[in-house]
């Protein structure tokens, strides 16, 4: 959001260049000793974006029937799409009521099988994907007049809720949430709703704060 644009020193990247998809050999040569083809080892790897085994395994045991899996993998990107099997709609559109954006719901289905709960896992373990897919070329650009005129404030904030986990895993247990009202903390378990003396600010699955403005900042 703060680019102003190519700098002294640095140079673009050529658009012309034309990378075909590629598999880690690390999980290839995994999936191959257990018995898989090659082929199906490395597309399960592409499909997965080479997030891991777990994850091409689970990719290589849900596409094993598909009719192209035997198809030898495409170098242009023209026909990379190709290679991306069919997310189930219902799948994003239960991603996207979480606030997530379809392109990244999609992307997150393909490289964990269809599993919506590794999905969303793996969207928070990515940042950088929930950001956005395909930036526009002006992102690059320099700032606007009416850009440069917002100040970024000072870098103050304060914790103002976060949300604890409590299993042996994402995939299972409980989730609970502490939030600051009125001066103390206040826990949130469902139903149930209580002041908590000592929020265990330490054990935060995910932690949400607020700007300090002003003289709020010196108090």
């Amino acid at each position: 959001m703060h680019s102003k644009g190519l700098q002294p020193g640095e140079e673009l990247l050529p658009e012309n260049v034309q990378r075909g998809p590629s598999a880690s050999e690390a999980i290839v040569s995994q999936l191959a000793a257990m018995g898989f083809p090659r082929l199906h080892c490395e597309k399960a790897a592409i499909n997965t974006s080479n997030t891991g085994v777990e994850d091409a395994m689970n990719w290589l045991l849900s596409h094993t029937e598909d009719p192209d899996i035997d198809t030898p993998i495409s170098t242009g990107r023209q026909n990379d799409t190709k290679l991306k099997p069919p997310v189930d709609e219902g799948l994003v559109d239960t991603l996207v009521g979480f606030g997530f954006e379809a392109d990244v719901a999609r992307k997150a289905l393909r490289a964990t099988g269809g599993i919506i709960e590794r999905a969303a896992e793996w969207i928070f373990s990515q940042p950088q994907d929930s950001i956005g897919m395909d930036l526009d070329a002006s992102s690059n650009s320099a700032p606007s007049t009416s850009d440069q005129a917002l100040p970024n404030g000072e870098g103050k904030y304060k914790l103002m809720a976060f949300v604890s986990h409590m299993g042996t895993s994402t995939q299972c247990g409980h989730y609970v949430a502490h939030i600051l009202k009125e001066g103390r903390w206040v826990i949130f378990n469902d139903c149930k709703v209580a002041a908590s003396c000592e929020p265990p600010k330490d054990m935060g699955y995910l932690y949400f704060f607020e700007r300090i403005h002003g003289d709020a900042g010196r108090a």
